[in-house]
């Protein structure tokens, strides 16, 4: 700890030293409201996309946002629960250990720990470049943003598919303010949240926020043949998480502020790790029927893996207990300064996190597949931007630095590790393989972007960003079977085979022009390319051809159409865009003999997106959103090949599998892979709707809001096997919220999913052992009361 504060000393005269910015960013970005009879209007923003303060119909990118208040009306508490209200936006992830974001169908469905995101998140104006920390409690926020697109020139080498930014409430209210906020919800979900501010002295201010909450599982235990195969007792799907924030801002004279942050989050065994035994037509082999790639092909929904007979999507029959431990700690700071004739910022962050998970990988009461992972995380990173206006004319330059080093373990133990053992001539009891590795990654990039207006209702944006990568593993991998340790390879023997590929030092680009016409000031159009790029990484495990232990980074190409009206008194607010991708050494995700890996491959898509948010009345509200999209994947690789043990001694063998005679079984899979496979996550249509209606009393102001997104038929995996489809569905909410005459008080009663939707927010196909699963949560319905002073 006593190092924590050091460094974060350091960032308070890193940045107290560099004495820049500009402060109109932080005063300006607030909510415009587009009418006082509604406390909740959507639609009507002022964002910082650009990196300045806009209103979101005057940003020529499509983007969706959404003010505190707009979310709370949402009834959004967590950092993912905003993929129901964007356009294009979807959610993979079966705990808090990953998440995985998915815009337009891009995303990176990887659940390795050292891997970077292609839909890059923003926390406060900084990078978060962990997977591991994407995830958390909301709470105290400003404001979200979701830029959908290429967002490399202002925002980085990782924002390819686009831009997630939560932005938490300043200490920028010198008032003393707060409120405290408590609510109960099905499966003995407890939450309490709060926050305070003010002032501490003329020109100093403080702000403190923290939330907590704790859940039981809705992922029943239950005994897969009662008295046989018993469960491991673990409800799955719970929370048990704490989160406290607190931020100083201080005045600099009046061409400037200082904002210190320090943030600290932690889960403390969250019972996790575990999935449903989804869509496998079971063998006599007790393996699972699989097509000619390699891949799990049922389509018959959950079963009990012993059994074979039907079973919920809210049971958990798995043996062994899986866990999470997290520990997030953010030290931040912010100097804004108007020098005079420009202004500067300066922005530099330190993020800790350290994690422990351990899961049960199939799903079933044997011993299939065991799975754990450790993570040390740490990250430096240090943005310095200029800008400046002059008539007809607006630009910034700035520099970035970003430094980050994880040091993490896994073990695999089970049938994964089967083949290992076998090929290194070990006896194939109780194989695990262990693997530790330590990445350092650093980048720095150099970026500008210039607005200059044409004539008085043509504006043309040009901007680029030189970003430069260099990456340095040092990994070990070593099997265990029959209590004997075979040494399966390392970054040094994969080296002497290609020398330099455990090393990454690559350059590259990104660039944005966009032409805008505005027509009146209502009415935005814009035309815009955009290159996004992000860097290579590398596949860790011993078994991967010496070719594939490093991947290459991608580029995407994004040519976009867009334009954005509304009426004169604001009541009806219009956005489209149409893009077309083309995606080059697009980074393929898939399960390759039972190794987690990345290749490339090249994809293209199409796409269209509306929002439309309208006010056909006092006091009612209705936000649409819909989008179409039709994709692309040239080639995935799959399987191949694979070693599976004996089950079932004397039952025929799984289909394209022999018997080898020592208790495993050979297979050779025809079909190397899928060509022409769809974007995962990526349905050809979807809807999202909010309808709100509020009516002010003699006892206050009383609001009912109807909400949700439907989506079309998606595969939820790029390599397209039919039980990763997901079909069709569509989930509602619905709340009824007052709010006392003076806004002080308000209780709020809803349900979440309240017509019991079935479907999957993760799927992972493992081939022959089937398809696991993790299902969102049943109808809810719970109750939340706030103060506010």
């Amino acid at each position: 700890m006593e190092s924590r504060w050091k460094l974060t000393t350091a960032v308070v005269l890193a940045a107290t030293a560099a004495t820049f910015a500009n402060d109109a960013a932080a005063q300006d970005a607030k909510q415009e409201r587009a009418s006082a009879d509604s406390p909740v209007v959507f639609g009507d923003i002022v964002v910082t996309a650009t990196k300045r303060s806009e209103n979101v119909g005057r940003v020529p990118i499509a983007i969706s946002a959404f003010s505190g208040d707009q979310l709370k009306a949402l009834g959004i508490t967590e950092t993912t629960q905003i993929t129901q209200h964007v356009p294009g936006l979807q959610l993979n992830a079966w705990s808090p250990n990953v998440t995985i974001f998915n815009l337009r169908g891009v995303s990176q469905n990887n659940f390795t720990d050292y891997l970077e995101s292609p839909v890059a998140v923003y926390i406060d104006d900084a990078y978060m470049g962990s997977i591991n920390g994407v995830s958390g409690q909301l709470f105290d926020v400003q404001r979200v943003e979701v830029l959908r697109g290429p967002q490399g020139t202002l925002f980085g080498r990782n924002a390819t598919g686009g831009l997630i930014h939560y932005l938490s409430t300043d200490a920028s209210n010198a008032t003393f303010n707060g409120y405290a906020t408590a609510g109960y919800e099905r499966f003995n979900r407890r939450m309490l949240e709060g926050a305070a501010g003010g002032s501490i002295a003329e020109g100093l201010r403080f702000r403190v926020a923290g939330r907590i909450a704790r859940a039981d599982g809705y992922v029943k235990p239950q005994a897969a043949l009662p008295g046989v195969f018993e469960s491991n007792g673990q409800a799955l799907g719970g929370e048990n998480g704490w989160a406290l924030r607190g931020t100083i801002q201080a005045d600099l004279g009046e061409r400037g502020t200082l904002d210190l942050w320090y943030k600290h989050s932690e889960d403390n065994g969250v019972a996790t790790g575990g999935y449903v035994f989804d869509n496998c037509d079971l063998t006599a082999s007790g393996y699972c029927a699989t097509d000619a790639a390699g891949l799990s092909n049922g389509t018959g929904g959950v079963i009990n893996a012993i059994t074979g007979e039907k079973a919920s999507p809210y049971a958990n029959f798995s043996n062994l207990r899986g866990s999470l431990d997290r520990d997030i700690d953010v030290a931040q700071a912010k100097l804004l300064y108007d020098l005079g004739g420009a202004k500067l910022t300066a922005i530099t962050n330190y993020t800790w996190l350290d994690k422990v998970y351990a899961e049960d990988g199939d799903a079933t009461p044997l011993d299939l597949i065991g799975f754990g992972t450790t993570a040390k995380y740490r990250q430096f990173s240090q943005e310095l931007r200029l800008s400046g206006d002059a008539p007809r004319f607006r630009w910034q330059v700035g520099a970035y630095y970003l430094d980050m080093k994880i040091r993490g373990s896994s073990l695999t133990s089970g049938v994964p590790a089967l083949s290992a053992a076998v090929a290194t001539g070990l006896d194939g009891t109780n194989p695990a393989i262990d693997d530790d590795y330590n990445l350092r990654s650093k980048n720095w990039s150099l970026f500008g972007q210039v607005e200059y207006d044409l004539a008085d209702k043509v504006t043309l944006v040009a901007g680029g960003r030189y970003s430069k990568d260099t990456k340095r593993v040092d990994y070990r991998s070593a099997v265990t079977s029959g209590g004997a340790t075979v040494e399966l390879g390392s970054d040094e023997s994969f080296a002497a085979l290609r020398p330099g590929v455990d090393r990454i030092s690559d350059g590259d680009w990104a660039a944005r022009v966009s032409l805008n016409f505005k027509p009146n000031a209502d009415t935005l159009l814009f035309a815009s390319w955009n290159r996004g790029i992000k860097g290579g990484n590398f596949t860790l495990s011993p078994v991967v051809d010496v070719a594939n232990f490093q991947h290459g980074g991608e580029t995407l190409n994004s040519f976009e159409l867009g334009a954005k009206w509304a009426n004169a008194d604001k009541t009806v607010r219009l956005a489209a865009t149409a893009y077309h991708y083309i995606y080059d050494n697009y980074q393929a995700f898939a399960i390759i003999n039972f190794v987690p890996q990345v290749r490339n491959s090249d994809a293209r898509a199409t796409g269209v997106e509306i929002e439309a948010f309208l006010r056909p009345a006092p006091h009612f509200n209705v936000n649409l959103g819909a989008t179409w999209e039709t994709s692309k994947v040239d080639f995935v690789s799959t399987a191949g090949t694979a070693v599976l043990g004996v089950l079932v001694p004397g039952a025929p063998a799984p289909q394209y599998c022999t018997d080898q005679g020592d208790g495993t079984y050979g297979c050779a899979y025809p079909s190397a892979g899928v060509t022409d496979a769809e974007l995962p996550n990526a349905p050809r249509f979807s809807v999202n709707y909010v309808l709100r209606y509020d009516v002010d009393t003699s006892f206050g102001n009383v609001a009912a809001q109807f909400d949700g997104a439907w989506y079309d038929d998606q595969f939820l995996e790029v390599t397209n096997g039919a039980s990763s489809r997901q079909s069709a569905y569509n989930v509602s909410n619905a709340s009824l919220t007052w709010t006392s005459p003076d806004d002080r008080f308000s209780v709020e009663v809803y349900g979440r999913n309240v017509f019991d939707t079935v479907y999957r927010q993760y799927t992972l196909n493992l081939g022959p052992l089937g398809t696991t699963s993790m299902y969102a949560k049943p109808a809810t319905y719970g109750v939340s009361a706030t103060v506010k002073w």
